[in-house]
């Protein structure tokens, strides 16, 4: 489970909720092509603070913005997966054409 310390607290992730993997998604599948390297670490530190519930994205230690949100989107989404792949092929098509 993702860990991230700020001013000597430790904050841990909870199993993810769908709110929570449906923003790490939603931010994941965004263009960040145009944006310059300060408000990618902004928008990460933000979005870091909001999955631990870190009051102040400003208080994470800029050299944990980066891996932190690696680690923690990659564990949030492979959460939601790993049932998924539990699932017998067959059950994975006939799901899809029920729709």
């Amino acid at each position: 489970m993702p860990a991230i310390t700020v001013k000597g607290k430790e904050y841990k992730l909870e199993r993810p909720t769908m709110k929570m993997w449906r923003r790490v998604a939603e931010y994941d599948g965004m263009d960040k092509e145009s944006w310059d390297f300060v408000k990618l670490m902004d928008e990460h530190a933000k979005l870091l603070a909001e999955l631990y519930g870190i009051e102040n994205a400003d208080d994470i230690d800029p050299a944990d913005v980066v891996p932190g949100y690696i680690e923690a989107a990659t564990w949030v989404l492979n959460i939601a997966n790993e049932k998924l792949k539990k699932l017998p092929k067959n059950a994975e098509a006939e799901a899809g054409e029920e729709k």
